[in-house]
């Protein structure tokens, strides 16, 4: 069987198996938005990202600025669904002879900001020749806060939650796409479009400038975590799994934006879609026994079972879709 036969969450359980935590001092192993460390009575928090041209970005689409930037923000957001705070970075790069320097010092300056906007300091990495594809990861390690937020202390019947609306990054991807290059919203670039730059920009800024969400002081309240970054479905299907409980949602309450439905009825698309199994909006979703009127309560979770209520009332199984590395669409 090939990676793309089995898929990524078959590759990830394969890999969970074959190397479980072998000491008293791993928290959280593999499986998790980041692992957890027990250092001498302090818990430090690590993840890394990778990011691969042609994979996770197109170079026709995107700015070496945009790259960089994100390849912040997407890790932070993983320490973040811990309930952790950032720290410190290692940055590695794979880069072919043919690299443009102007390439690299945009990038750079993607990173930098990246850093300073979350507080974080680099202090090492690596630095490689490539006869493929650009590609750039960097590893996080952070601190625990209170305490630890895993994806598995969900229990039935707690309210489920996002920060903010999703849908907006996978919208504003495909509206990249038709208009076929890249746009410099770190220059302060507009763009004169249908349906307005008003419903266009923030839809764009959510896929190329995301800004990760930290929940540290509500940790208290949340019982588990994961980041949208995959899709809703997907995502919510890994907490489901992890804490062994179901899920009921209602379509109604999955915060909508203006700018999402005009830009999706400009472009033809329903945006269910897009809430739904797009990915790279940074969200967190997360459960609580509590009510938290701050964010938006989309659901419950049961004893068993992913289901969704529709808006026309009739109730359907979750499908767990959203975006899988080594899967062929």
């Amino acid at each position: 069987m090939k990676l793309g036969d089995a898929g990524e969450l078959n590759v990830l359980e394969r890999l969970r198996k074959r190397f479980p935590p072998a000491s008293g001092d791993v928290i959280v192993g593999i499986g998790d938005d980041a692992a957890a460390l027990d250092i001498d009575g302090h818990t430090l928090l690590l993840s890394t990202d990778v990011m691969t041209e042609g994979v996770h970005f197109d170079p026709v689409l995107f700015t070496p600025y945009q790259v960089g930037y994100k390849l912040v923000s997407s890790n932070v957001s993983d320490i973040f669904a811990m309930g952790g705070r950032p720290k410190w970075s290692l940055l590695c790069l794979t880069l072919p002879p043919e690299t443009e320097e102007a390439f690299f010092e945009d990038f750079l300056d993607g990173v930098s900001d990246g850093l300073t906007r979350y507080g974080l300091e680099l202090v090492g990495g690596d630095v490689t020749g490539s006869t493929g594809a650009l590609t750039v990861s960097l590893a996080v390690a952070g601190v625990a806060g209170g305490k630890i937020i895993r994806r598995s202390g969900a229990s039935a019947g707690e309210r489920v939650y996002l920060s903010g609306p999703v849908g907006e990054a996978s919208c504003g991807l495909e509206f990249l796409r038709r208009l076929g290059r890249s746009v410099s919203l770190e220059k302060g670039e507009e763009l004169r479009v249908s349906p307005g730059w008003g419903s266009v920009e923030p839809l764009l800024r959510r896929l190329l400038l995301p800004e990760a969400c930290d929940l540290s002081e509500y940790s208290e309240h949340i019982t588990a975590m994961i980041d949208v970054s995959d899709g809703l479905f997907l995502d919510l299907t890994r907490l489901c799994r992890e804490s062994s409980v179901g899920v009921r949602l209602y379509e109604e309450r999955i915060p909508l934006t203006r700018e999402l439905e005009e830009v999706s009825a400009f472009l033809g698309v329903s945006p269910y879609g897009f809430m739904t199994s797009g990915g790279e909006d940074y969200r967190q979703l997360f459960t609580s026994t509590e009510m938290l009127p701050m964010f938006a309560e989309i659901g419950e979770t049961t004893e068993a079972g992913l289901r969704i209520v529709r808006s026309d009332g009739y109730e359907e199984e979750i499908r767990p879709e959203g975006y899988q590395h080594f899967v062929h669409k």
